[in-house]
């Protein structure tokens, strides 16, 4: 193991033999010290092993897009580590532009061996710094002007004739917003009871101002798209491991304020009155 000392540790992925067996030779003849994975699982003990200065790992391993998860952990569990993707398929620039926070390059294959140990050489003797990733609800507290707007301008697109004006309705549903981002930074089984007590008072406002209960419905929707815009818009700030779990999160809360709206709407509407 003297012999490795002061070389820059590599963990390299690929489901190929062949790549296993020829590309690793040349990078530690390059003068790193190099791991070597077959698969996510393989992958991921090895992250959690050792600390690694720099990832390289094939975009699709045993399934298309797996080198993500490989290159998300990497992110999470060693943020200092560079991580480099190799993809046959040019087509998914996009996509990797679209996370480029997790992702500090990529190669296309074949790869050109010299421009691979340029590259890696580069990074990890002079790392680039990194944007710390964020949880959905960071984010969405730090853009909440910008969500209130999204939802004010939804309002008045849908133009649905209602004695309620459009500012007292954004007004309303950015404030469930608001309880909904406290909901999953709280981890709490559902949102606060004065949030709930809100909701099924909006209910019961929407109903006396002629709305239906189909036209609540689309109001949380209106929420729900402008909290998803804003996502998407910020793919490259954001905490990608945990992405699905939080996303799930913001739409049980929302759903949960939803029902008590419409619960309220019920309790208020008139008989016959349409639904």
């Amino acid at each position: 193991m003297a012999e490795n000392k002061g070389r820059k540790r590599l963990l390299f992925v690929d489901d190929e033999a062949s790549i296993r067996l020829t590309l690793p030779p040349i990078l530690e003849k390059a003068g790193f010290e190099v791991h070597v994975a077959e698969s996510v699982a393989d992958a991921l003990f090895e992250i959690n092993s050792f600390q690694f200065d720099a990832l390289v790992t094939d975009l699709n391993i045993g399934e298309e897009g797996d080198g993500f998860l490989v290159a998300s952990g990497m992110r999470h569990i060693q943020p200092a580590c560079s991580v480099f993707i190799l993809t046959g398929y040019p087509a998914f620039e996009t996509a990797l532009q679209a996370i480029h926070s997790q992702v500090d390059d990529y190669l296309v294959k074949p790869v050109e061996i010299d421009s691979l140990i340029g590259a890696l050489k580069a990074r990890v003797e002079k790392p680039a710094a990194k944007l710390e990733a964020k949880r959905i609800a960071v984010l969405l507290k730090e853009n909440r002007a910008e969500i209130e707007a999204t939802i004010l301008t939804g309002i008045k697109r849908e133009a649905k004739a209602s004695a309620n004006s459009f500012e007292d309705i954004a007004g309303f549903l950015s404030g469930f917003l608001n309880a909904v981002i406290d909901f999953m930074d709280q981890r709490s089984d559902k949102p606060k009871v004065e949030a709930l007590r809100s909701a099924a008072q909006y209910g019961q406002w929407r109903s006396r101002g002629g709305a239906s209960a189909a036209i609540i419905a689309k109001d949380f929707r209106i929420v729900e798209e402008a909290a998803y815009q804003l996502i998407q818009k910020n793919l490259t700030v954001t905490d990608l491991l945990p992405l699905i779990s939080d996303l799930k999160r913001l739409g049980a809360g929302l759903n949960m304020l939803m029902e008590q709206s419409l619960q309220g709407f019920v309790a208020t509407a008139p008989k016959g009155a349409p639904v």
